[in-house]
């Protein structure tokens, strides 16, 4: 059976071809209310679906929204993308949606992808270096996008273009970290050394700051990737550590990994292999992703305000800004947020230290 051309809605509904374009197509020239009401019943009896490209041209706009994150597979990053979803569907437009697994050059061609598909915005999540010269092709890709109309919206840190929703990683590390010592832990190991993810630097760093306030050096300095595999590789150094340093029996060791989708490979393995949590070892991460409080014990982390950020970066991504209201490609304009403690099962002392 042939599709259903656009001339036979028209023809249907007894009006013109340019009539039927404008009421299915998305022109602001849109025929009377009776007129497009029976545009739209001969186009929902005869099966026919709109072509986006037409639409697009219509609208002068593709309503299409392009959404990059690093790993699909970490919680924080899909918690992130199902609400930016929920959130852009509800506004009639459509998320194209791309991982990047930290790697730059896939970072440009899924950039390049995106700009080909004629995105209207790009909501880049996860921790970024522009403006350095390694990734100078995806700031000029950026640039030129903004030039040219398109909104950008980082989701992390700033990207030197567009708006951006910045976590106030040291000062919230920090935090979690006196939170601790006032618990009463004082035996500490930390990730660091994470190359090219600035955020983590920034959250191991206030970490270690608080410490170093408190009088304390960590036992443990190690690097691990911010992954569920790089957990996984980190609880077998503490186990390592643990078999040449056990410590005092009433003193665990508390581990900072500065992301949950890495606390919870940690957990995991080091159950897996023996060691009791937090009977031995405790754990903290970063983020405050659903699977924390589903966690068994419940994960101590930082508590992102998940959900709003993601609406904040598609609120950014829609609407369009007028000209005064525009970020300068030197300032942009930032939201910060820090996010809450939350002490969970996983850094609990049976008593105080």
């Amino acid at each position: 059976m042939p599709a259903v051309r656009l001339s036979d809605v028209a023809q249907d509904a007894g009006v013109s071809l340019a009539t039927a374009s404008r009421v299915l197509n998305g022109s602001t020239r849109v025929p009377g209310k009776a007129v497009a009401e029976k545009v739209q019943a001969s186009a929902e009896k005869l099966g026919y679906v709109a072509n986006a490209q037409a639409q697009a041209l219509a609208r002068s706009r593709s309503g299409l929204i392009g959404l990059v994150v690093h790993d699909i597979a970490d919680p924080y990053f899909s918690t992130i993308a199902r609400e930016v979803q929920q959130q852009v569907f509800a506004s009639q437009s459509q998320v194209l949606l791309t991982q990047t697994d930290r790697e730059l050059e896939t970072e440009i061609r899924a950039l390049r992808s995106l700009l080909a598909q004629q995105v209207d915005a790009l909501v880049l999540v996860g921790s970024h270096r522009y403006g350095t010269e390694s990734d100078a092709a995806i700031g000029a890709l950026l640039q030129g996008f903004e030039r040219n109309g398109g909104k950008v919206v980082g989701l992390g840190q700033s990207l030197g273009v567009g708006r951006t929703i910045v976590t106030d990683n040291a000062a919230a590390s920090h935090e979690l970290a006196t939170a601790l010592v006032v618990e009463g832990h004082r035996r500490f190991a930390v990730v660091e050394g994470i190359a090219g993810i600035p955020s983590a630097g920034d959250r191991t760093g206030g970490f270690v700051a608080a410490l170093t306030e408190a009088g304390i050096e960590p036992e443990l300095s190690t690097a691990a990737d911010l992954t569920r595999d790089g957990g996984h590789r980190l609880a077998e150094r503490i186990h390592d550590h643990l078999l040449t340093a056990p410590g005092p029996a009433d003193s665990p060791l508390c581990v900072f990994a500065p992301a949950d989708v890495m606390a919870l490979g940690a957990l995991g393995e080091l159950r897996r292999r023996g060691v009791e949590v937090p009977g031995q070892v405790s754990i903290a991460g970063f983020g405050g992703v659903p699977d924390a409080a589903d966690a068994n014990p419940t994960l101590t982390t930082i508590a992102l305000p998940l959900a709003e950020m993601a609406r904040q970066a598609v609120e950014w991504a829609l609407v369009s800004a007028a000209p005064e209201d525009t970020p300068s490609a030197d300032r942009p304009r930032e939201v910060h947020v820090r996010g809450d403690v939350m002490l969970g099962e996983s850094t609990a002392l049976s008593s105080a230290v």
